[in-house]
């Protein structure tokens, strides 16, 4: 039996495109190990996710507290170059830096082993004032040139990578986080009972999902909400980035909105996905402050949520946006830093129905043809995973 290494030091029900691979490579002749980091002293979020049925999943042993991370890091490493030695796998995929640095350690028993590194986050080393992750930078430089495949989300940022690091052995591909096809979640009435609860239900639902911090303008979207329809509500869920949700709420009640935006901080999964089959717009904004967030057109995890959703979705106007929209017309742009702006252009979405089913019906096509997981796995994965 063939296996295959997932390496993450990260807890893996976070990451959508981690899941969905699981699952695909998975086989009666394939078995999937995820080595991942020891968070059972956390808070579980998300709960349980199905990871497909010829999974194994280890936790590095936590023998101290978690907070010292770099002794539980080289612990981390040991446990993968331990279970290297053990299971013997025709593949490891590494996700993220952190994951990376340990192929510096089993490239030593490397065999026949393809090495593959999959890149979620990567920016530019001028980008970067902190000088620990200034070296995280360099280091994920060199250890990558040890790997065959590279993989990351958007075309854009797998070429600046190789003229960056001048790495031209390793192969490149482009995986973008899209969803499967036949992807299903059962309808719940939770989220049906919160918009009860607080005499909500004739109202028209916009959703910020994801991350609740900086850089995502979600300050300028509270702001929009002076000149916003007042049968319109605003959903912000996701994890709050340290006391960032404190502050918005701040915000929300100096703008006296508390009855038109509501914050909803570490939902499940079932949940999450409970808004996204009640919302009727999406908002999909980032600040250019990396190359990540330069380049988020087809791979933003809010994006693919609305696009799986078939949900019509505001985007940042910027040529990357612009550029990806040229022949899909999939979304309506504006500049979020235009307070006035975004609010008429939200009120323009939610009441201009024609619009609306235009964006749906290409959303869906594209969805279909192009930006679904199968397809993404077929221009990728399909092509050097034995």
């Amino acid at each position: 039996m063939n296996k295959t290494f997932f390496i993450i030091w990260a807890d893996p029900k976070f990451y959508q495109t981690l899941i969905f691979l699981s699952k695909k490579i998975n086989t009666k002749s394939n078995k999937v190990i995820i080595i991942s980091r020891n968070t059972k002293n956390t808070e579980d979020i998300i709960k349980k996710v199905n990871f497909g049925r010829n999974v194994e999943i280890l936790n590095n042993p936590l023998l101290i507290n978690n907070s010292l991370n770099l002794i539980n890091y080289i612990c981390f490493m040991l446990y993968v170059f331990f279970n290297f030695i053990k299971h013997n796998p025709s593949s490891v995929i590494f996700f993220n830096k952190k994951a990376l640095f340990t192929a510096y350690l089993i490239k030593f028993i490397k065999r026949n082993t393809i090495f593959i590194y999959h890149n979620f986050d990567y920016d530019l080393k001028k980008n970067i004032k902190n000088i620990k992750v200034k070296t995280l930078i360099f280091l994920e430089k060199y250890i990558s040139k040890f790997c065959d495949i590279l993989v990351f989300p958007s075309f854009e940022r797998g070429k600046i990578f190789r003229n960056e690091t001048q790495n031209f052995s390793s192969k490149i591909y482009t995986f973008m986080n899209c969803f499967p096809k036949n992807f299903k979640v059962k309808k719940r009435r939770n989220f049906k009972k919160f918009l009860k609860i607080k005499n909500l239900n004739n109202k028209k639902i916009i959703c910020h999902l994801g991350s609740i911090g900086p850089h995502h303008h979600i300050e300028n979207i509270i702001e929009s909400f002076k000149y916003v329809k007042k049968n319109i509500i605003l959903i912000i869920a996701g994890k709050s980035n340290g006391n960032f949700s404190k502050y918005l709420q701040k915000k929300i009640i100096r703008n006296k909105a508390e009855n038109n935006i509501f914050i909803l901080e570490d939902v499940s999964n079932n949940y999450w996905f409970d808004i996204l089959h009640n919302s009727n717009l999406g908002l999909c904004f980032y600040d250019n402050i990396n190359l990540s967030h330069k380049y988020m057109a087809g791979t933003s995890q809010k994006f693919n949520n609305y696009l799986c959703f078939n949900i019509p979705m505001i985007v940042n106007d910027n040529f990357d946006f612009k550029k990806f929209n040229k022949n899909r017309n999939i979304y309506e742009m504006i500049n979020p830093k235009n307070i006035k702006g975004l609010a008429n252009k939200i009120n323009y979405v939610l009441k201009n129905n024609s619009r609306t089913m235009k964006i749906k019906k290409n959303m869906k096509m594209v969805f279909n043809n192009e930006l679904n997981f199968e397809k993404q796995y077929d221009l990728s994965y399909g092509k050097f995973l034995p």
